[in-house]
């Protein structure tokens, strides 16, 4: 293993790299437990959007509604009566959104990859979800901020991605092969972001569904 860059997580310069693929190299932080893509591997914006094309993310899809599905589950168990649920990192067709709309919840959509509510952030919501979107974030410090500043007083944040079963796996791993993943995460890692939006980290019965929640 040898040094690489500062930890976009928690800033810490002790990271090392741990293995690559025929894609791209990924740097772990032995203090947060983050892994990594360096920026030099990372997609264009033009090819990322390229890239989601791919996905058959769409109402009509029913096996991705239905693994949307476990997400409204838990949102709908978190969100108060006339409360506001935004949908951070929607994606282009914002299915999530409609699926929560579709429970009597008053969600809104953001994705500014697909210039999706530009403005939304300026309020406050009472659930924040983000389903498959925090291992694409590029700028990871600044947007928990940002989530954690859009956050009510009492706010939850839902989040959902796979957690890295181990650094030796990780050139193999399939999660890691997406190119749009930038960011793999340890349950260690997913509490620390969770401590930069000032919320504490919980787990759920689903393995890769986690709950961020600001003290009362």
């Amino acid at each position: 293993m040898t040094p690489s860059s500062a930890c976009k997580l928690c800033l810490a310069n002790t990271c090392v790299s741990v293995g690559r693929n025929k894609q791209r190299e990924f740097v772990h932080c032995p203090r947060c437990g983050l892994v990594c893509v360096p920026p030099a591997f990372w997609l264009s914006v033009d090819d990322e959007r390229a890239r989601y094309g791919y996905h058959d993310n769409v109402p009509s899809n029913p096996g991705y509604v239905d693994f949307l599905g476990e997400v409204v589950d838990v949102v709908a168990t978190l969100a108060p009566a006339r409360g506001r649920v935004l949908d951070f990192g929607s994606g282009e067709n914002a299915v999530l959104t409609e699926l929560l709309r579709g429970c009597g919840l008053v969600c809104t959509a953001y994705d500014p990859l697909y210039g999706i509510g530009q403005r939304v952030l300026d309020e406050r919501y009472d659930v924040i979800v983000l389903c498959e979107v925090i291992e694409h974030l590029h700028n990871l410090r600044a947007e928990l901020a940002r989530i954690g500043n859009c956050l009510a007083p009492a706010g939850k944040v839902v989040v959902r991605t796979r957690c890295y079963p181990s650094l030796d796996s990780l050139p193999t791993w399939w999660y890691a092969r997406d190119a749009t993943h930038v960011n793999l995460f340890s349950r260690e890692a997913l509490a620390y972001a969770a401590e930069l939006c000032g919320t504490r980290f919980a787990v759920t019965d689903k393995p890769d569904i986690f709950v961020w929640s600001r003290p009362h």
